[in-house]
């Protein structure tokens, strides 16, 4: 079980770090939910379960996978929640939902790559919690003003 969870994990990890910007990039282009946020969101969701279900086989060293699993899947749901009623600040809710998410997973990578330098989690915490605060607060004036459509 714990062979099938990796290998699921795996690959949806590598997934979600490659629609993860397609799918901020897309819905805040499209003003709405999309096949690319869909994606993104369950290669989300399978990476947190697979990472469920994978902890108890090494609970000592792998423990706080679990607040990092539910925090990464609760972000992306937050993004996917935004973009399903546009309106207002709604870019800020897919910024940091669909951002956070991806923050946190490239968080994990880094706990498990470079396991004897644990300050680099702090890396993608804080530059890319930077970036999207800045995207929050100086938006593209298209994102807060759709385009009118044409009938």
């Amino acid at each position: 079980m714990r062979d099938i969870a990796l290998i699921l994990h795996v690959v949806a990890g590598v997934l979600a770090v490659v629609f993860g910007p397609l799918a901020i990039v897309t819905t805040l282009r499209r003003h709405g939910l999309n096949w690319v946020g869909e994606v993104y969101h369950w290669t989300i969701a399978l990476v947190c379960l697979s990472a469920v279900v994978m902890v108890p086989y090494d609970w000592g060293r792998l423990w706080y996978f679990w607040p990092i699993s539910i925090a990464s899947y609760l972000f992306v749901y937050l993004g996917q929640r935004a973009a399903e009623a546009p309106g207002g600040l709604w870019y800020r809710g897919v910024l940091r939902g669909y951002g956070g998410g991806w923050i946190a997973l490239w968080t994990a990578v880094a706990i498990v790559s470079l396991p004897h330098h644990p300050w680099t989690w702090a890396i993608p915490i804080v530059v890319g919690s930077t970036v999207i605060e800045w995207l929050c607060f100086n938006p593209s004036r298209s994102w807060a003003h759709p385009a009118p459509t044409r009938y």
